[in-house]
């Protein structure tokens, strides 16, 4: 796999996406800023039973009637989903939808989050041991370090292994017979940036199950790692620029 230390010189396109900064702070445990792309659709991080009974009622009055107790498993996946990330202090959670250049349309998730440690350390030492922590784990992918406009970045690029989730319909057909749900593998790409003081660790999370234009996700990735900032005034004129650059990257977005 290539790295991605040469992916920062992107030119950024005028006629492209505008700015869409995003302010995680408010909440002493998610003070911190980055520039979202275009394409994502934002799934609620608060008031999450409310939002998605909410979304449930509209969704069964517009299902077919076979269709509605799928409509209700995935609305209680989803609920169990983001409660687990809220719980591990995420600050967004998207999907998305992407026009690639051969006129394919990538699915994917991207999640930030925010963790904080007790002690004062350099980001460098921080990285290092979450590079050590992976390689304990037996966890095997490309992992490169990137100096960057908020300093040192770890980006990590793997294919992962997963469970495929049962669907409703399907679990009594399988039932039937011995034939079990196969495991699913999904492209991921990971961005850690550490704040100045080590206090901090911004995780930026790409998946996608379109493992083959996973990798032109990569640049992209580069740039929201870029535009990551601890503080509310840093980078706030040049927001724009990294968003325009997003936009050029991801190219047509499907609605």
């Amino acid at each position: 796999m290539n790295g991605f230390a040469g992916i920062l010189r992107d030119p950024a396109d005028p006629s492209a996406a505008g700015p869409a900064a995003v302010d995680a702070g408010g909440e002493d445990r998610l003070d911190f800023w980055i520039e979202l792309p275009r394409g994502y659709f934002p799934l609620p991080l608060d008031d999450i039973d409310t939002t998605l009974a909410a979304a449930e009622a509209n969704l069964l009055e517009l299902a077919p009637e076979g269709r509605r107790p799928l409509v209700s498993a995935v609305v209680d996946t989803f609920a169990a989903l983001l409660e687990q990330l809220q719980e591990r202090n995420t600050a967004y959670c998207g999907l998305g939808w992407h026009t690639a250049e051969d006129g394919a349309v990538v699915p994917s998730s991207l999640v930030i989050s925010l963790q904080q440690f007790p002690e004062r350390r350099n980001p460098r030492l921080v990285l290092r041991d979450l590079v050590q922590i992976r390689a304990e784990a037996g966890e095997h992918g490309q992992v490169d370090l990137v100096d960057l406009k908020p300093g040192p970045a770890l980006f990590f690029e793997s294919v992962l292994t997963l469970p495929r989730p049962r669907i409703p319909g399907r679990a009594e057909e399988a039932a039937d017979t011995t034939a079990t749900e196969p495991n699913a593998d999904v492209y991921q790409l990971q961005a850690l940036v550490p704040s100045p003081d080590g206090t901090k660790l911004a995780a930026i999370d790409f998946t996608t199950p379109d493992i083959p234009h996973g990798p032109r996700f990569r640049a992209m990735m580069v740039l929201m790692a870029d535009s990551v900032s601890f503080t509310a005034a840093a980078g706030a004129q040049d927001a724009g620029n990294t968003a325009r650059s997003i936009g050029r990257i991801l190219g047509g977005l499907a609605p």
